[in-house]
């Protein structure tokens, strides 16, 4: 009799036991969830999957454009960008930049249809900052127009891609893009 009560005691003990355990669990809104990840999100786009970034693009919404033509310099500034995914707040990273001319160029010997931008006719910088607390930082491929003007009619193309973040993972998958510039459809002055 003395053995039933005891169990009986024991279960109780654990339910409540448990009850308590559960009960101090947070709620999933406080949960700070996501995968913490360094990416360029112009590589994500609603119409491909492979990491194209058309210049002039779809997201030219009014006078919101994905470049500015830089008359002064006599450069064409494409607007890019690094992001950290995840909720958790961010801590200062650097990721390098560098371009990728061996893609571009597979791309055209597997038939694309651009031609690769020479190396000598663009510029990015080394390297990029995202500062503490911000999820994203902006940079520019600055490709001279006078190049560009040899092209036309014509789309031409330039990789970019981003490595080794000081901090967070890289999604290898959103790590580079390929900039693929309508000459003609820029309207060059």
């Amino acid at each position: 009799m003395i053995r039933k009560h005891y169990n009986s005691i024991a279960i109780l003990l654990a339910f409540f036991t448990i009850a308590t355990f559960i009960g101090c669990e947070k709620d999933v809104s406080e949960l700070q969830v996501g995968i913490e990840n360094v990416y360029i999100p112009q590589s994500f786009s609603v119409t491909t999957s492979d990491n194209n970034y058309a210049v002039p693009g779809g997201v030219n919404f009014g006078d919101a454009k994905n470049f500015r033509d830089d008359e002064a310099n006599n450069k064409l500034e494409i607007f890019l960008g690094v992001s950290k995914s995840g909720k958790e707040t961010t801590a200062p990273f650097t990721v390098d930049v560098t371009s990728r001319p061996d893609t571009i160029n597979q791309l055209v010997t597997n038939g694309a249809s651009f031609l690769a931008v020479p190396s000598a006719t663009y510029t990015l910088p080394a390297s990029v900052s995202v500062d503490s607390g911000q999820s994203t930082a902006g940079f520019s491929l600055l490709v001279d127009k006078n190049a560009l003007k040899n092209y036309s009619g014509k789309k031409v193309a330039v990789c970019v891609a981003i490595s080794n973040p000081t901090k967070y993972s890289l999604r290898l998958s959103a790590s580079q893009v390929i900039v693929i510039i309508d000459v003609d459809a820029l309207k060059l002055k």
